[in-house]
């Protein structure tokens, strides 16, 4: 350890200041020793929390020590061998290293750690405009050695909201922390980011931030945007917030730090509503949530299938594969198939008179009178046997619903759609227009429409339930009507593929001197005049059309090959001209095989 120069003299006097840490400091630092010190015998302080060195900035502070020298000295305490451990100081060290100084002047003291942390809190926050990283990670050391935030907030003069927001910055990643302290992001950017958890911090970073060392213009735009990705307002969790049994590491999220109202003491304007900033736990406890529900949902109602919108979430697909019964279950799009959508009860509240603005009992009675002609036709639907079971993946919730699995009707209805109740509230308030008064006239024209709908349905699903049951019974089964005849034949062209569809039709229903068929009767009348050669041209193009009936060893394949013998194709033909191919075949096999017995004899031989 080298010393120059050394001599003892009393601390020149600092000039008061109004935080109160600084005369705890000063009466430190009154017994120091001075001397002159070599550079290379002091080492960095592991207690100095500034860890982020602005090397441009550090530099031109060097240049500058090159000509003037170090004016106030740098502290010191004893430490490791023969060195001294940097206690204050260390931005005046770097530069003088940088500068080639070999010694500094400096103040030796006898320090506990506690001491050497409230000299180096000192020095950094008696700076003029401490930085805000600076200060939060003062506040960090001084609640590291065991104060309150009152005593921390009594001790610098300052709030306890200032307290609180300074350490919300020690929730940054060391990224962001370098990135404030760069200045390249703002204080209050920094404190939203700092609300995101460390794994949301870094994915924001990789996607957004990572080349910012790179762009020296480097700015971030539309940070409440991006943010949004990361956060969830706690008030369309599908799961129960207050449930802390739900995730029990993570508990109940009305009182979790992540939750935006529970700051709002320290942050009101974080606080307008419950926001979740945690994004890793809120899909978990979503995931946790749904697999759970899902179970449930499969153990209630034993469904067919399941269905969902469109496309299946990532976090979809993942829950599915958790549930061992989920796993095993189609799926379907819910867009592609017919599901059952139980009707909504009205509610008188939206039924009021045009002009007096009281209760439209008459109005309300015709859409009870709706609601209940739709049940009706939902429950009859439901009873023919012909919907299953599905449960609905929704973003909320699983909800059962009965599904077909033909294609959904198109009902296309165009212009605009308005309720009952807004254009009763736009009479009221005067301000109904031509299009709105137009759109409700469609609306009552249309709802009508949809009655004479429900009563064609409610017939026909009656006659398809009685009839069900007389077919059931075998003794009403003897006699072969036409119209079975007829029922035969469009199942036949129903089973064709589109191609084979197209032919067909375009032979049958469209060709030239055929009446068009427009309707369901011009169909069937259609298909119940056909003559023999032209059933027999339906029949013979559905089985065609079976892909399975190339094969010899499938059903389709067997009856195609007996159709096709007594319509006259010669099949005798085809088989022995295959089976002079196979008899020639077998000749070469078998020359071949006995060139390889002999090469085989010969090598046994050996």
């Amino acid at each position: 350890m080298t010393t120059t120069a050394k001599h003892k003299r009393k601390a020149a006097p600092v000039k008061q200041r109004t935080d109160k840490i600084i005369p705890v400091a000063t009466a430190l630092l009154r017994d120091a020793d001075f001397a002159q010190i070599n550079t290379d015998d002091i080492d960095y302080s592991p207690l100095n929390y500034r860890k982020y060195v602005e090397e441009e900035a550090l530099h031109a502070f060097a240049e500058e020590l090159k000509q003037h020298g170090i004016i106030s000295p740098l502290t010191l305490r004893a430490g490791k061998g023969n060195k001294y451990e940097l206690v204050a100081g260390e931005r005046r060290l770097r530069a003088a290293r940088i500068a080639g100084l070999q010694t500094v002047p400096a103040a030796i003291v006898s320090l506990t750690d506690e001491q050497v942390i409230e000299i180096q809190l000192s020095e950094n926050l008696q700076r003029e405009n401490p930085h805000p990283m600076h200060e939060a990670q003062a506040i960090g050391q001084m609640q590291g050695t065991g104060k309150t935030i009152d005593e921390i907030a009594t001790r610098l003069g300052k709030s306890k909201q200032f307290v609180y927001s300074r350490l919300k910055l020690l929730s940054l990643t060391e990224t962001f922390q370098e990135m404030i302290l760069a200045n390249v992001i703002s204080l209050q950017e920094a404190l939203q980011l700092a609300s995101l958890s460390a794994e949301s911090q870094t994915e924001f970073f990789e996607e957004h931030c990572s080349k910012w060392k790179q762009d020296k213009n480097f700015r971030l735009y539309n940070l409440d945007y991006y943010l949004n990705h990361y956060r969830y307002d706690l008030k369309d969790a599908p799961f129960n917030t207050k449930d802390k049994n739900l995730v029990p590491d993570a508990g109940a999220c009305n009182v979790c730090p992540s939750n935006s109202a529970t700051l709002k003491s320290l942050f009101p304007e974080m606080a307008k509503q419950a926001v979740c900033n945690n994004k890793e736990c809120y899909n978990n406890k979503c995931s946790v949530h749904f697999i759970a529900a899902l179970s449930n949902a499969i153990a209630t109602y034993q469904p067919a299938a399941l269905l969902y919108n469109n496309q299946l979430t990532d976090m979809a697909e993942t829950i599915l594969g958790l549930v061992p019964d989920a796993a095993a279950l189609p799926r379907h799009n819910a867009q592609e198939i017919t599901v059952m959508e139980k009707p909504a009860l009205p509610d008188k509240e939206d039924y009021t008179d045009y002009d007096t603005g009281e209760p439209d009992e008459s109005e309300f009675n015709e859409a009870m009178e709706s609601y209940y002609s739709e049940l009706e036709a939902y429950n009859l639907h439901v009873k023919s046997g012909h919907y299953a079971i599905g449960i609905f993946l929704g973003n909320k919730e699983f909800t059962p619903v009965y599904f077909s699995m033909e294609k959904p009707r198109v009902n296309r209805t165009g212009g605009q759609t308005v309720t009952a109740k807004e254009v009763q509230e736009a009479i009221k308030a005067g301000n109904a227009t031509p299009d709105l008064l137009q759109a409700e006239m469609e609306r009552l024209k249309q709802r009508e429409k949809r009655a004479e709908e429900l009563d064609r349905e409610k017939v026909q699903l009656t006659v398809h339930g009685s009839f069900s049951e007389f077919t059931a019974k075998a003794e009403n089964n003897t006699k072969l009507t036409k119209a079975d005849q007829t029922g035969a034949r469009l199942v036949i062209y129903q089973s064709l593929d589109y191609h084979s569809k197209q032919e067909v039709s375009k032979t049958l229903l469209t060709g030239k001197g055929k009446k068009a068929v427009k309707t369901d009767k011009d169909l069937f009348e259609r298909l119940g005049n056909l003559s023999n050669s032209e059933f027999a041209y339906l029949i013979r193009m559905a089985v065609c059309g079976k892909s399975d009936s190339k094969y010899p060893n499938q059903e389709a394949g067997y009856f195609l090959y007996q159709m096709a013998t007594e319509a006259g194709i010669s099949v005798k033909t085809i088989e022995d001209a295959q089976k002079e191919k196979r008899e020639e075949r077998k000749e070469k096999q078998k020359v071949k095989m006995q060139e390889l017995q002999k090469k085989l004899n010969t090598l046994k031989k050996k």
